[in-house]
């Protein structure tokens, strides 16, 4: 039980990470091609720095929205049993 458990997170977490780097890189294509069409950089890294900077902003709004509707299941799940 406890290796098919290990088995699953590792996919999981393979899918996770190729996820992760799939957009990474299809930022840095976007990243490019908007470079190669209009050739201001200054313009890229501007709005780079201001997307960057609302990351933290996004990552916590997700987790607290995440967080509620877990609860929310698990509480659904416990009045149901």
């Amino acid at each position: 039980m406890k290796r098919i458990k290990e088995i699953v997170m590792k996919r999981l977490m393979n899918w996770q990470i190729l996820l992760g780097i799939s957009l990474v890189i299809l930022s840095a294509i976007v990243y490019f091609i908007h470079y190669y069409i209009f050739r201001d950089p200054n313009h890229i890294f501007l709005y780079l720095i201001g997307d960057i900077t609302f990351v933290f902003i996004e990552v916590l709004l997700v987790t607290l929205v995440l967080h509620k509707l877990l609860n929310l299941q698990k509480k659904k799940e416990m009045l149901s049993n």
